[in-house]
């Protein structure tokens, strides 16, 4: 969740909290001049209560929460769209008019993510997969359904895809998996109480894992060496549905198969051919539904 929307949203601030982020919002770029001691002196604080405001937006220190403050600013004013991707169509809107609104969100969508994505953690992250002798992914809700996609994609080129929708087993999981393995994490917020616990569980292990959040601050992506940003343009509750931050989960997803795919891209073509064709094969001409010709007489 970015910083700005954690400031709107003011959970368990004092009331002198929420001057403070009233101050900071309208201030916008303009932060970039100011000091903790200014707002305090501005907002009739004191320079302690704006840090622990910064504190409780998930950031330490006054410094590095204005400099991921104008990293947010900046991504936000260069954020190209038409759509509103909370409502992106209305009401009075014909079939048609909502169909193209959709395309044009789904193209807003797939910019976005890539304009997020650095060259340096996609590498990491497809050598992470690389080494690992299984992968495990751990979220909840929605993404896990998204995440069965990327797992039929690499089982069939012969690669463990393990995925966990029990919380209980997903804890009791973390707890037998070894460093040889590795997990990829996907929470929006970044701030998931069991992921989090999770995430730093791997840590002690020595566990490499993927952390996949909202662009900004947030717990997860700090904890985790490897970031891949999900676009960050959807409120958590205000808007009709998750298509765009699902979207996003889902071509991250895709990156990522087809980045490991490339490695070794021959190999992974043959076994997926392979694969393919024997399962197929099985299938009647004339009936979808699987044949064990074992069992025929």
């Amino acid at each position: 969740m970015l910083l700005v929307d954690k400031l709107i949203q003011k959970d368990n601030f004092s009331k002198s909290e929420m001057i403070i982020a009233d101050y900071i919002i309208n201030l916008g770029e303009d932060i970039k001049d100011i000091s903790a001691r200014k707002i305090a002196r501005e907002t009739y604080t004191s320079p302690g209560t704006v840090l622990n405001l910064c504190e409780k937006v998930g950031v330490k220190g006054f410094d590095h929460f204005k400099s991921a403050y104008l990293k947010e600013i900046q991504y936000l004013d260069q954020q190209f769209g038409t759509v509103d991707p909370n409502i992106p169509f209305h009401e009075n809107d014909t079939f048609f008019m909502i169909a193209n609104k959709m395309g044009t969100l789904y193209e807003e969508t797939i910019k976005d993510t890539l304009s997020l994505l650095q060259h340096d953690s996609l590498q990491k992250a497809v050598l992470t997969l690389s080494k690992a002798q299984n992968i495990h992914i751990y979220s909840f809700g929605t993404a896990l359904n998204i995440a069965e996609s990327f797992k039929e994609k690499m089982m069939k080129i012969g690669k463990n895809v393990y995925i966990t929708n029990n919380l209980n087993y997903q804890r009791y999981e973390m707890n037998c998996i070894t460093n040889r393995d590795c997990v990829i994490f996907i929470s929006y917020s970044g701030e998931t109480g069991n992921i989090i616990d999770m995430a730093q569980t791997c840590i002690i292990k020595k566990i490499p894992f993927i952390s996949m959040t909202s662009f900004g601050e947030n717990t997860l992506s700090q904890m985790s060496d490897i970031n891949l940003f999900i676009s960050t343009r959807e409120r958590l509750t205000h808007n009709i549905a998750n298509f765009n931050s699902n979207l996003s989960i889902f071509f991250l997803l895709d990156i990522l198969y087809a980045t490991y795919f490339s490695l070794n891209y021959m190999d992974n073509l043959e076994y997926k051919m392979n694969v393919t064709h024997k399962f197929e094969n099985k299938r009647s001409s004339t009936n979808p539904i699987l044949i064990d010709n074992t069992h025929k007489k």
